[in-house]
């Protein structure tokens, strides 16, 4: 993919994020200098559409982005290399190891659900109404699986702590790729923390139209403060 092409992947994934409405090429023509005309953004979003990273829901409509779409956008987000701050009432629970008021703001702060592990096996988690608060309102089943895989997610800690623990990680997993979650409307961001018995590992889990960006800032300046 040429840079052009990332950089109006990158356009519309971040406009559906924020207005959740498809993208058109107009749109895009009209609120990005990508110095070619709407005719050759046309072009470029069917050939997005054509590599999976974005798709159509009905003929004639704009494009939404696919799991692959927001994979491709949040993990551009996690490997930018810029000053990561987080917010003192943020960074003051976490340093001190008070993990359910951390993830309470945490939750409230990104309208997610937030969950931490530590390595003696004590999980906390916080925020499910902020979670179902933000999820496109689908099938009933939909909504069942989240309040489900926030429910398991201790299991599926359990089963997964030694991957984890052994090593760091900054990721992010879209849709049923998640370790952690299993409904295809969910994306997960996550990342450990310390060493040894002190490690700590951070989910924040919310809607695919998640704020990224946000979501990246924290996870990357807490490692900072855990350095």
């Amino acid at each position: 993919m040429h840079d052009r092409s990332f950089q109006i992947l990158e356009a519309a994934v971040r406009d559906f994020i924020e207005t959740g409405e498809p993208v058109s090429s107009g749109s895009l023509f009209h609120e990005y200098e990508f110095g070619i005309r709407p005719a050759m953004i046309r072009a470029e979003l069917a050939w997005l559409t054509d590599e999976g990273y974005l798709e159509q829901p009905y003929h004639s409509a704009g494009r939404v982005p696919t799991n692959r779409g927001y994979e491709f956008f949040a993990t551009r987000v996690l490997e930018e290399e810029r000053p990561q701050a987080v917010r003192q009432e943020l960074a003051a629970p976490f340093s001190h190891g008070d993990l359910a008021d951390f993830l309470e703001l945490l939750s409230n702060h990104l309208g997610i659900a937030a969950v931490a592990s530590t390595a003696r096996g004590e999980v906390r988690k916080d925020g499910l109404d902020e979670l179902i608060g933000r999820v496109e309102w689908g099938p009933r089943e939909e909504i069942m699986q989240i309040i489900r895989d926030f429910e398991s997610i201790e299991r599926r800690l359990a089963a997964l702590k030694r991957d984890f623990f052994l090593q760091e990680f900054l990721d992010v997993f879209i849709g049923r790729k998640s370790p952690v979650t299993q409904s295809d409307e969910l994306a997960v961001m996550g990342a450990s923390y310390g060493k040894g018995d002190d490690r700590v590992l951070l989910f924040a889990i919310g809607p695919k139209r998640m704020d990224y960006e946000k979501a990246a800032a924290i996870l990357k300046g807490l490692k900072d403060l855990s350095a």
